[in-house]
């Protein structure tokens, strides 16, 4: 098994899945253990672990496009977020596998300052 298939599997079972409020704040989970969120802390937690839960690592794979979180619509029409992962694929909170193609549709992926500007916001409201 790969690092991103070990990774992957382990955030599954630390993974409890839980709906933001009214304001959709996002967070890094750095802690080991268990993760609640909704899809974006899945790709966080995953983005972050992937990196080695190195905060300059996670930095470098962001710019670097190593890791890029898309923001997508699920087949019913509903936004959501999605990891993809150079090397390993994609991967998001509803199907918790490494596939070669999103399985959602892809609209715009949060480059850095985007990401930044969101997780800034997360650490205000949070």
């Amino acid at each position: 098994m790969s690092v991103a298939e070990n990774t992957l599997a382990q955030l599954r079972q630390d993974f409890t899945y839980r709906l933001d409020g009214g304001l959709d704040a996002w967070r890094v989970p750095a802690r080991l253990g268990p993760v609640r969120g909704d899809c974006e802390e899945f790709a966080l937690a995953l983005a972050f672990r992937l990196a080695g839960r190195s905060w300059p690592r996670f930095i470098w794979h962001l710019a670097s496009f190593k890791s890029v979180i898309w923001h997508c619509t699920t087949a019913q029409g509903q936004g959501h977020a999605a990891l993809w992962h150079r090397g390993a694929g994609w991967a998001d909170n509803i199907y918790p596998t490494w596939a070669a193609r999103c399985r959602h549709r892809r609209r715009f992926a949060y480059l850095l300052p985007l990401l930044a500007v969101k997780l800034a916001l997360g650490a205000l409201v949070g």
